[in-house]
């Protein structure tokens, strides 16, 4: 199995511009803050456990909301978590790199809520089709990998072929989810091996040593606070 490059703790955060909306930030969290994003998701994790395994697993999104919303669950500005820790580290670094305002859209300003719904997926079968997020003009995601590698496209209306990477535990991407900015996106497969980090998270929490998770934040700003049935990678 060949290794991978050690993505994810004490490497330099990188940012790389795949689209006009559509940015990836290499090492945006560190092993310790992964760590504690899993135990937080694990924490409010309702997902049954006790299902017959399907011969082919499909993506599978956990259960971590209350309510009437049980596949998401949702924050206010300024909440001490580690879900609004991640977002704002990532718009910091944005700003720092003057990459902060997207289409015209700041996204280091106060956003009116956000919310975090979690994919599992199994190595090496895992996938999710490329599709377009059709939210309101005024969300962005800010997805973020853990445990195994994702192999993910982007296609944006400006690029003239589908950009296909390898997405490591401890990236985030950051995009428009509106129907205008058209982001064709998907997850085209896990890798059965991981980063360095990835390989950390496996030795304490098993499920990485099979799986992925793509935390997937969504974030409102102004008047868009509209709960989305759309998912992503």
């Amino acid at each position: 199995m060949a290794a991978q490059p050690p993505h994810g703790d004490g490497g330099r955060i990188s940012l790389e511009v795949l689209d006009a909306e559509c940015i990836l930030i290499r090492n945006l969290l560190t092993v310790d803050e992964q760590v504690q994003l899993v135990e937080y998701i694990q924490l409010h994790d309702k997902t049954p456990s006790n299902l017959p395994r399907a011969m082919v697993p499909a993506p599978k999104t956990l259960q971590i909301g209350e309510g009437e919303t049980p596949s998401q669950r949702n924050y206010t500005f300024g909440e001490k978590t580690i879900v609004n820790y991640t977002v704002e580290k990532a718009t910091e670094v944005l700003r720092e790199h003057g990459l902060h305002v997207i289409h015209g859209s700041d996204v280091c300003r106060p956003c009116s809520s956000l919310g975090m719904a979690v994919i599992r997926y199994e190595a090496p079968d895992g996938r999710f089709p490329p599709h377009v997020d059709h939210c309101s003009e005024d969300s962005f995601v800010f997805l973020s990998s853990l445990g195994r590698t994702a192999n993910f496209m982007v296609k944006g209306p400006s690029m003239l072929e589908p950009r296909n990477f390898k997405f490591f535990s401890g990236d985030l991407l950051v995009f428009n989810a509106s129907t205008r900015a058209k982001l064709l996106h998907g997850v085209m497969g896990i890798d059965e091996s991981a980063n360095e980090a990835g390989e950390l998270l496996a030795s304490r929490f098993p499920v990485f040593q099979q799986h992925r998770y793509g935390a997937q934040c969504r974030v409102y700003y102004l008047d868009d606070t509209a709960t989305s049935a759309a998912t992503t990678g």
